[in-house]
């Protein structure tokens, strides 16, 4: 078995207290062999028995009644304020599910008719005269040959 560290022995001390004797049998092998090598932790104990002693020298307290009645009744378990149902917290309550998506099914219905509309609505178009000169440009763009100066210089 490891040897037991000071740590290990303040913790004997805490959990099971300054009689080696409510230890466990393991552990109170360990101690015996670290209190026989340590100095330090036989103060310890020593000083851990000592206050054991003071504290039982010291008379008993007892509460009075009027303590005792306040800590039994305290309720152990706290009971949770519920609300009774009502016609608006009915109504209500299946509201509460739907806030969720709202914002996103609110945007997809204006994009919608955004949409929808932009389809009943006729688009300007160009009157006769117009439709003539664009044609024509358009024509003339067909036709002209474009160079740039790279092609000007390669074409001479």
């Amino acid at each position: 078995m490891a040897a037991m560290t000071k740590r290990d022995f303040l913790d004997l001390l805490d959990q099971y207290g300054a009689d080696p004797s409510r230890w466990p049998a393991p552990s109170r092998l360990a101690a015996d062999r670290a209190l026989a090598v340590d100095a330090e932790l036989r103060a310890l104990l020593a000083t851990e028995q000592t206050l054991i002693a003071a504290l039982a020298d010291l008379p008993p307290a007892s509460a009075s009644p009027t303590l005792r009645r306040l800590v039994m009744n305290i309720p152990l378990e706290h009971p949770r304020a519920v609300a009774a149902p009502s016609l608006a917290g009915l109504l209500m309550a299946g509201w509460r599910r739907w806030t969720a998506g709202m914002a996103t099914v609110t945007a997809a219905g204006l994009i919608g008719f955004v949409l929808g509309y932009g389809q009943l609505v006729p688009l300007p178009t160009a009157s006769a005269g117009e439709q003539v000169v664009a044609e024509d440009l358009a024509s003339l763009l067909a036709d002209a040959t474009y160079f740039d100066s790279a092609d000007a210089e390669n074409a001479e």
